[in-house]
């Protein structure tokens, strides 16, 4: 271990000197002639000295891009794939911003200011995007440099007091309170589950339209496994990647629930905790139903084509579904997306006096994240509060 640098005498014939072996052999003085304060002062600019030379060596030959590259690779190895997608276009994004006329990918990475962020994300404002897509890209890079002061430890990419953004505001993102018109309708639930029902392989010929126009919306070909999986979306309030991953050795019907080890929030928990999916009888017979057969390690739910399902496929049919639905003139909009299943089954679980923790804990998310975006549909308490007070008025009248 290397030792902390000391101010020292050395005699050297029939003079003693100040001096220390920091960054080599350095003298500050006839001891006779320099008082110890003096000397002191000298030595500590001199550390300094050394010590930024060290970090600029070191920093010379590392870029920008470089240092991102070395990051992403962590978050690859040490985060959930979702977070290195987001890490890996913000921190692209940033690399091959112009600023003063040289890529940020290019500038030695103890070179990067605050006014490089800046720009960056005055730039995706005025490209349109909204607080929550920026406060993304700052995240990532304010990642990026938090990491390069801690690691690889114990001799870090960058200086740990190197905090180029420390003086920009975090981006605020004002707060999406769910109402009742956003929550996907009953006549809309209805009308997924119906199109989501109908073999979607019958309209590559000729297509939605020519095909309803042909043989009838009543004579059309069914296949019903899509349905259930959105049955299940509905009947669970599950996250769309949650059931889509599912395990047959996940599923345990004596206790009539899912049960995951890996989840959304098991990357970010101190203690990752296990996200338990409680069924009803319609999702517990479906469960049941696509089980049968399959070995511990297989999907539990799967495609036409026999393959596992992924997020961006499951969003796909769901276009397909509603594209269907307009055809057939049913009743969807179009922002309506699987996850309005899992807002709408919180949403409900509230109004249906379940109280926040308990709903919290079966939709596998904090109880802050509850309250903040749908505790307004948990106001019995509140109701029961004016119905005392109005009470109240009614005894004092009397």
């Amino acid at each position: 271990m290397p030792s902390h640098p000391r101010l020292r005498k050395k005699t050297i014939g029939n003079s003693v000197y100040w001096f220390t072996k920091a960054g080599g052999e350095t003298y500050f003085g006839n001891v006779e002639d320099v008082p110890y304060k003096e000397a002191r002062k000298l030595f500590a600019d001199h550390v300094q000295s050394v010590q930024h030379a060290k970090q600029d060596s070191k920093g010379r030959g590392l870029t920008a891009g470089d240092l991102m590259d070395k990051f992403l690779e962590w978050v690859e190895a040490h985060r959930s794939k979702q977070t290195y997608t987001t890490r890996t276009i913000y921190c692209s994004r940033f690399g091959d911003f112009i600023m003063a006329g040289k890529r940020i990918a290019d500038l030695p990475a103890n070179k990067v200011k605050s006014a490089d962020l800046e720009a960056f994300l005055k730039k995706l404002t005025d490209d349109g995007l909204n607080a929550q897509t920026r406060l993304h890209a700052e995240t990532s890079i304010r990642h990026c440099w938090n990491w390069a002061t801690k690691h690889p430890s114990p001799t870090p990419h960058l200086p740990p007091t190197y905090r180029p953004f420390s003086s920009i505001e975090r981006t605020h993102v004002p707060a999406k309170v769910l109402t009742e018109t956003d929550l996907i309708t009953r006549e809309e639930v209805e009308s997924v589950l119906f199109c989501a029902e109908l073999n979607l392989d019958q309209f590559r010929r000729l297509g939605m339209k020519a095909t309803i126009k042909k043989g009838g919306a009543s004579n059309l070909k069914r296949s019903g496994d899509f349905a259930q999986l959105l049955k299940c979306y509905y009947h669970t309030g599950a996250r769309t990647d949650e059931l889509a991953r599912c395990e047959v050795a996940d599923f345990l019907p004596r206790t009539r629930q899912i049960v995951l080890g890996r989840h959304k929030r098991s990357q970010t928990q101190r203690t990752p905790t296990v996200r338990h999916i409680t069924l009803n009888d319609e999702a517990l017979s479906i469960f049941e139903q696509h089980c049968k057969g399959k070995p511990h390690d297989g999907k539990v739910f799967l495609n036409s084509d026999g393959g596992a399902w992924s997020v961006r496929h499951l969003a796909k049919r769901f276009e397909r579904v509603k594209e269907l639905a307009k055809e057939l003139k049913r009743p969807i909009r179009d922002e309506i997306s699987i996850y309005d299943f899992r807002h709408l089954w919180i949403s409900e679980a509230l109004m249906a006096g379940n109280d926040i923790t308990t709903v919290a804990r079966m939709a596998g998310t904090s109880i802050a994240m509850i309250e903040r975006v749908y505790g307004h549909f948990s106001n019995e308490h509140l109701q029961q509060a004016q119905q005392r007070l109005d009470e109240a008025r009614k005894e004092r009248k009397a």
